[in-house]
């Protein structure tokens, strides 16, 4: 849980990061979110196995390549294997959601030459609200939090983080600093 919900982290920065701007929370998405690509790519690796016995089994054998060919095909068939289980991870390790004393920015990594960045000052927000649907989500305790805000891009959803709650209370907590605003105040 450590790689995904880190609060006041230490030794990490971020492009774009001002001096004296500190990180409160670094956020990735959950780790059983991976849990489906994992199985997946467990499948794939046996694949080459089922395949093979089920072609035995009804009486067809891949009889038409040789020996070497076939070494070839598994050899590149793992390499495929290995490239989607290392995009995925890649993917989900690159999606990070930062809390910072300043602001909240969300990396959100669309592909291998892909990454998009967006800020919006803790002052532009104007709502923030945690969201956990499902059997899942709920027994692992992670969901989405949604942020509106009053900046260039109206709406950030973090998704599927660890503790949602406690990401929603702490972006709140935060912005009332910004504003200068005890809790329990309202202006």
């Amino acid at each position: 849980m450590e790689a995904t919900f880190k609060k006041n982290p230490r030794g990490i920065v971020f492009e774009g990061q001002e001096a004296g701007e500190e990180i409160i929370l670094f956020l990735r998405p959950h780790v059983v979110t991976l849990v489906p690509f994992f199985m997946i790519t467990v499948f794939l690796i046996f694949a080459p196995v089922i395949f093979g016995l089920a072609a035995r089994f009804f009486g067809g054998e891949l009889a038409f390549l040789s020996g070497g060919q076939k070494i070839i095909l598994n050899i590149f068939w793992y390499l495929v294997v290995f490239a989607y289980a290392f995009y995925r991870f890649i993917f989900w390790y690159f999606n990070v959601y930062i809390l910072s004393n300043e602001r909240v920015v969300d990396f959100d990594f669309r592909g291998l030459l892909h990454k998009e960045v967006a800020y919006a000052k803790l002052n532009q927000i104007q709502d923030v609200s945690p969201k956990m649907i499902g059997f899942f989500s709920t027994f692992f305790h992670f969901g989405n939090v949604h942020i509106q805000t009053a900046a260039e891009r109206p709406e950030f959803e973090f998704h599927h983080v660890a503790r949602p709650d406690e990401v929603a209370h702490a972006i709140l907590e935060n912005v009332r600093k910004e504003e200068g605003e005890p809790p329990g105040v309202i202006a």
